[in-house]
C-alpha cells in the first residue's frame, strides 16, 4: 500500500494530535517569516534611500537632535522643521570640490489639512537647481509645473493624484505630478516651489488658523553634489570649516545610523523568534514521539508479518512531512499576510519608509523558510522513531500492550 496514503490516513485518524503538532509550527513559522521580511524590507528601504538621495552631502544646522530629525525625514517622511542662516548657501557654494547645490525648506502642515487627516511634511525646492526630486517625476509633469502657479508634487504614498487640490495655510495647491515609488521618505512628502512657499507664508497671516513663520532667506538643508573624484570626507571637513554653524551629513552616514537602529531591533526580535522555533520543534517532537510509542504494538506486528523497516520508517517520515510542510507553508504565508496587512502601522512603529521587500524577495523567503522549516521539523519529529524500529518485534508488541 502507498506510504503517503497510509500517512494521510493516520493523520485523519488522529486530528487532535496532528493539530497540536501543527499549531506550534504555524505560529513559529509565521513569526519567523514576518520578522525576516521586516528586517529585509527595512534594510532594502535604507539601501534605496542612500542610492536615491541624489546628493553626496547634506548640510543642516548643527545639533544632534536636528541630525536625528533630518534622518527620520529622509527615511520616513516624518515632518521636521529647522532653518539655516541665510549666508550659509553662499559659503557652501564657494567650497572647492562642490559641483552643484540645491536648497530645500521644510514645513510641517497644521493637523487635518483640507485634503486629508493628519500632519504632512512639505518641502519647498527650486526646480531650476533641483537634482533630487525631478528625476522621480513622470515625463508629463514638467509641462504641468510650468503652466501652474501654485502646483505641488506628491509622493506615491500620499492619497492625492494629478489634478487633485489641497489647501495648506490658506493657499490652495493643485497636484501637477506624482513621484514614482522610491521606497524612501519621499513617498510621504509633498513638494512645492520656493516661490509658492513665500506666497503661502505671506497669506497665512490672514487665511490660516495659525500664521506660518519663515523668514525670507531661511533654508532648512543644502544638498550638495560633489565633483567627480572628490574625496567626500575631505570635502565635508572643508564645508564645516567654511560654515562652523552647520553640520555635514554624508549619505553613507544616514545608512549607518539607520542600520544601527535596525540591527538592535533585529537582535531582540531574532532571539524571540529563535525561542519560539525551538519551543515549536520540541513540542512537535514530543507529541510525535508519544504518538509513535502508542503505536509500538502496531509497528511490531507489521515487522513480525514481514513489513520492511525502511517502509515503516518511510511511512512515519511521510506523516511528519505532511504535517510539517503544511504547517510551515501556512505559517510562512500567514507571516507574509501579517506584514502586508499591517504594512503602514509597522512602518510607523519601526520608523521606516516601508517594511515589505520586493515580491521576488518575499517569495524567496517564504519558499526558503517553508523548506528549511519542514526539514528541521521532520528531523526533530522522526528522531524518536529510530530506537523503536531497532526494538525486536515481540518486545515492541509487549511494550505497546503495556502502555
Amino acid at each position: 500500500m502507498n506510504g503517503w496514503y497510509l500517512a494521510l490516513s493516520q493523520i485523519k485518524r488522529n486530528p487532535l494530535r496532528s493539530a497540536l503538532m501543527a499549531i506550534g509550527i504555524v505560529i513559529a513559522a509565521a513569526f519567523m517569516t514576518a520578522v525576516a521580511l521586516l528586517i529585509v524590507g527595512v534594510n532594502e528601504g535604507i539601501t534605496n534611500t542612500v542610492k536615491r538621495l541624489g546628493a553626496d552631502i547634506m548640510v543642516v544646522p548643527r545639533g544632534e537632535k536636528i541630525a536625528r530629525q533630518f534622518n527620520e525625514a529622509l527615511l520616513t517622511g516624518k515632518p521636521a522643521t529647522f532653518y539655516l542662516a541665510t549666508a550659509t548657501i553662499e559659503k557652501v557654494s564657494r567650497v572647492p570640490g562642490v559641483e552643484n547645490i540645491s536648497s530645500q525648506i521644510f514645513v510641517e502642515t497644521l493637523t487635518n489639512a483640507r485634503c486629508c487627516a493628519g500632519k504632512f511634511f512639505i518641502v519647498a525646492f527650486d526646480p531650476d537647481t533641483d537634482f533630487t526630486v525631478k528625476p522621480w517625476l513622470k515625463d508629463e509633469a514638467g509641462l504641468s509645473i510650468s503652466q501652474m502657479e501654485d502646483w505641488m508634487i506628491v509622493g506615491d504614498r500620499i492619497l492625492l493624484r494629478k489634478g487633485s487640490e489641497a489647501q495648506f495655510y490658506g493657499t490652495t495647491f493643485t497636484v501637477a505630478g506624482v513621484l514614482e515609488p522610491t521606497g524612501t521618505g519621499m513617498d510621504w512628502t509633498i513638494y512645492i516651489s520656493e516661490k509658492s512657499l513665500r506666497k503661502m507664508v505671506t497669506g497665512s497671516g490672514t487665511k490660516a488658523e495659525m500664521p506660518l513663520r519663515i523668514r525670507q532667506g531661511d533654508y532648512s538643508s543644502i544638498l550638495v553634489k560633489a565633483q567627480a573624484g572628490a574625496d567626500l570626507i575631505d570635502l565635508a571637513e572643508k564645508i564645516e570649516q567654511a560654515a562652523p554653524e552647520i553640520q555635514v551629513i554624508l549619505s553613507s552616514t544616514v545608512a549607518k545610523l539607520a542600520r544601527g537602529q535596525l540591527f538592535a531591533t533585529a537582535y531582540v526580535l531574532g532571539c524571540i523568534v529563535a525561542g519560539l522555533w525551538i519551543m515549536a520543534l520540541v513540542m512537535s517532537g514530543v507529541i510525535f514521539s508519544m504518538a509513535v510509542r502508542e503505536r509500538r504494538s502496531q509497528i511490531g506486528l507489521l515487522i513480525a508479518k514481514g513489513a520492511n523497516k525502511n517502509f515503516i520508517f518511510g511511512m512515519l517520515t511521510k506523516e511528519s512531512i505532511l504535517i510539517a510542510a503544511t504547517s510551515c507553508l501556512s505559517g510562512c504565508l500567514m507571516g507574509l499576510l501579517i506584514v502586508f496587512s499591517f504594512r503602514e502601522l509597522l512602518s510607523n512603529a519601526l520608523g521606516a519608509s516601508d517594511v515589505l521587500p520586493t515580491a521576488a524577495t518575499a517569495g524567496l523567503f517564504v519558499a526558503a523558510f517553508s523548506v528549511l522549516g519542514t526539514a528541521t521539523a521532520v528531523i526533530t519529529a522522526i528522531m524518536p522513531v529510530i530506537p523503536i524500529l531497532r526494538t525486536e518485534p515481540y518486545e515492541a508488541i509487549k511494550q505497546g500492550a503495556a502502555t
